[in-house]
C-alpha cells in the first residue's frame, strides 16, 4: 500500500510487488466523512428510540392511572364515641343504607334549624348561607326556601345595619308520628344581641331571649347529592316542608 497526493488530497492505494499502484481504494476525506455520517446515524436512531420508549412509558402509565381513578375516592366517615368508654370509637362510612342514618338525620335538622337562625356580623358569611345558591337554598325544596326567601333574606341588610346578632341553641330534637315519619319537632331557644331602641342611648345593647317550636319534614334523596358538595350533603338531606312558631314563656 502506497501513499499519493493528488489534485492536494492524499490517497491510499494498493500496489503490486514493483510498487506500482493499480487501482484507488480509498481516500482519507471520504473515509472521515463516512464516519461521521454513521456517527450521526446512530445517534439519531438512539434519539428517535430514547423518544418511541418515552412516549410508551407515558401512555402506558397514563393508562393505568385511568383505570385505577374509578377505584380511589374520599369517601366522608363517621365518627361515633362508644358509650362504655370515651377512648373507644366507631368509624362507619356516610350511605344510604348506614346504620346510624337516624342520628344522621338529627344531625342533619340542627344544623339546618341553626343555619336559618343564626345571624352573624359577616355579611359575606350570612349571603352563603341564606343566598340563592348558599347553604339553606341546598338543603331545601324550592317551594321551602321561596318562603324562607321572603321572609328572612330580604331583612338581613337590616340585621346588619343594626348590628344584631343572633345565635341558637337547640334544646331538643323528636321524631313525630313513629320511627319511619319524615315528621321532627324542634325546640330551641335564641339570643338576640342588638342595639338598645328603648331608651335611645347610643352604642347600648341588649340581650332578649326567644323561644321557638319548629316543625321539620326531610328526607335524604340520592338524586340530590351533588358531586361538588358531596362532603357538605352527602346523603341528600332535603327540607320539603318547615315552619316555626315563637313560644312564649310565662
Amino acid at each position: 500500500m502506497v501513499d499519493t497526493l493528488e489534485n492536494g488530497q492524499k490517497k491510499l492505494a494498493i500496489s503490486d510487488a514493483n510498487k506500482n499502484a493499480k487501482y484507488h481504494y480509498v481516500t482519507e476525506e471520504g473515509e472521515r466523512k463516512t464516519l461521521k455520517e454513521a456517527y450521526y446515524q446512530w445517534v439519531s436512531r438512539l434519539t428517535m428510540l430514547l423518544c418511541i420508549l418515552s412516549l410508551l412509558f407515558f401512555t402506558t402509565a397514563s393508562l393505568v392511572l385511568f383505570r385505577m381513578a374509578p377505584q380511589v375516592s374520599v369517601e366522608p366517615f363517621l365518627i361515633i364515641k362508644q358509650d362504655n368508654s370515651e377512648s373507644m370509637v366507631r368509624y362507619e362510612v356516610i350511605a344510604y343504607d348506614m346504620a346510624s342514618r337516624n342520628q344522621m338525620m338529627e344531625t342533619f335538622i340542627r344544623q339546618y334549624v341553626m343555619m336559618r337562625n343564626n345571624i352573624l356580623l359577616d355579611e359575606r358569611e350570612m349571603q352563603s348561607r341564606w343566598f340563592a345558591g348558599g347553604i339553606v337554598n341546598y338543603m331545601s325544596m324550592p317551594d321551602v326556601y321561596i318562603a324562607f326567601n321572603h321572609e328572612t333574606v330580604s331583612a338581613l341588610s337590616k340585621y346588619i345595619k343594626d348590628g344584631a346578632v343572633r345565635d341558637t341553641e337547640i334544646i331538643s330534637v323528636s321524631r313525630i308520628g313513629g320511627e319511619k315519619s319524615p315528621v321532627w319537632k324542634v325546640d330551641f331557644r335564641t339570643y338576640d344581641l342588638q342595639k338598645d331602641r328603648d331608651t335611645g342611648v347610643d352604642g347600648r345593647l341588649v340581650l332578649k331571649t326567644h323561644y321557638w317550636t319548629a316543625s321539620v319534614t326531610a328526607f335524604f334523596i340520592p338524586q340530590r347529592i351533588f358531586m361538588a358538595k358531596r362532603f357538605m350533603n352527602p346523603l341528600g338531606f332535603t327540607v320539603t316542608r318547615y315552619s316555626q312558631t315563637e313560644v312564649e314563656i310565662l
